[in-house]
């Protein structure tokens, strides 16, 4: 038995439920660890499984195989974003001595298994669907763990009716499984599809998301990180900035590219993020803080330009009213933006929700009206109705913190 104790007290739902992540033998041509240390997307197979444990609050793991892995327990070692206990166990005896006394939840290490997935198989009240968790008899346990690892379908017998059900198995969904070298790129590409937001607004999902997972499978090959690709987006929407500022049609066009690609950039930090398990309270507010310096440079450099280019002192002032607008907005709902961000990553807020009103305020639609409107030459017409709409909006959300104040009273 090998163990990788954390210093972090266990929590009262890791203190009842026991974990056992049972490893199917690899391919012939594969050794353990190099089978179950390959990387997806950025992070070792075994890992994400063990990530995506502790994000359901699990505080102790037992990981099962029939030979020892002195290599695996080694990378295991290596990790210190591993906040759980981890034990490396060998022999099925030990194993079943070990969750006795506890709800215990199985899972075929030959899947991926995502968080909200395991976190259905925790629940121990939910009766088994047939497709994703089961819920086996006790007896059945060390068959069950056995026919795991040599890559057997597990055969399942349901625990008596009067027989409460203390061990749940998560066999792994459709498509999740990895048999064969090929399917490491298969899982790959599923996670890519999902790296988005579920407040996602029609434009991110359709056309911004394409482009950006182009970028993500780049930046993943690379040592950057979130942070740092949110700097990269703010320095290209910061370029994006100074060509308006020359007011021509061409440099306004240039302009217009550079944004486009400076958002689809700006969702790559997210979708890393994501994917690698890093991300962060510090990253999320840069992001947004980068987002909005971005924005506002836009409009006073849009601004600026069309004044120096036909001398209309007007446009001077729908500039500035854009930006005014704009950084009012993001004053009062840079907080609970932020804090949606949070909780739609972690996957504690409803998806079947539509957006709310900070959604649509947060998102980066408005790039393809700029660019739109750039192609055609009337720049002047999407600064007028920004400065408009972003003062509108901001009186609205003024009246309304105003008046929430006002009732907290």
């Amino acid at each position: 038995m090998q163990k990788l104790d954390s210093k972090k007290p266990s929590s009262k739902v890791s203190q009842n439920i026991c974990v056992v992540l049972s490893l199917p033998h690899p391919p012939l041509a594969w050794s353990m660890v190099n089978w179950y240390w390959k990387k997806i997307c950025g992070i070792p197979f075994l890992l994400r499984n063990i990530f995506n444990l502790q994000r359901s609050g699990v505080e102790s793991i037992i990981i099962y195989s029939d030979t020892e892995n002195v290599s695996l327990y080694k990378n295991i070692c290596k990790e210190n974003k591993i906040t759980a206990k981890v034990t490396l166990e060998t022999n099925v005896k030990k194993v079943i001595r070990a969750t006795e006394n506890f709800s215990t939840l199985i899972l075929n290490g030959g899947a991926i298994h995502a968080t909200q997935e395991i976190e259905f198989g925790m629940d121990f009240t939910n009766q088994s669907d047939g497709e994703l968790v089961y819920s086996i008899a006790p007896k059945n346990m060390a068959e069950t763990l056995d026919q795991i690892i040599i890559g057997n379908k597990v055969s399942l017998s349901q625990p008596s009716n009067n027989q409460e059900p203390s061990i749940n198995f998560l066999p792994g969904k459709n498509g999740s499984l990895i048999n064969k070298p090929e399917d490491f790129l298969t899982q790959h590409n599923n996670l890519l599809k999902g790296s988005g937001l579920s407040n996602d607004s029609f434009m991110d999902k359709t056309i911004t998301r394409f482009f950006s997972r182009q970028l993500t499978r780049l930046f993943l090959k690379t040592p950057l990180s979130p942070n740092m690709i949110t700097v990269l987006s703010l320095f290209i929407g910061l370029i994006s900035a100074f060509f308006f500022l020359k007011g021509s049609y061409e440099n306004n066009l240039i302009g217009a590219c550079l944004l486009l690609l400076s958002a689809w950039i700006d969702c790559t930090d997210g979708e890393i993020a994501r994917l690698k398990f890093s991300e962060s309270k510090i990253g999320g507010k840069l992001d947004i803080l980068c987002d909005n310096l971005v924005h506002f440079s836009v409009f006073f450099a849009i601004g600026m330009g069309l004044y120096q280019s036909t001398g209309n002192k007007n446009f001077l002032y729908f500039g500035a009213l854009a930006v005014i607008g704009s950084l009012i907005s993001f004053l009062i709902l840079s907080s609970s933006i932020i804090d949606k961000k949070e909780k739609i990553s972690a996957n504690t807020t409803d998806p079947k929700k539509s957006n709310t009103l900070t959604d649509n305020i947060a998102n980066r639609d408005f790039i393809y009206f700029l660019f739109f409107m750039s192609l055609i030459g009337k720049v002047d017409i999407f600064i007028c109705i920004t400065a408009l709409g972003s003062n509108i909006f901001a009186a609205f959300l003024t009246y309304s913190k105003i008046k929430s104040l006002l009732h907290a009273y």
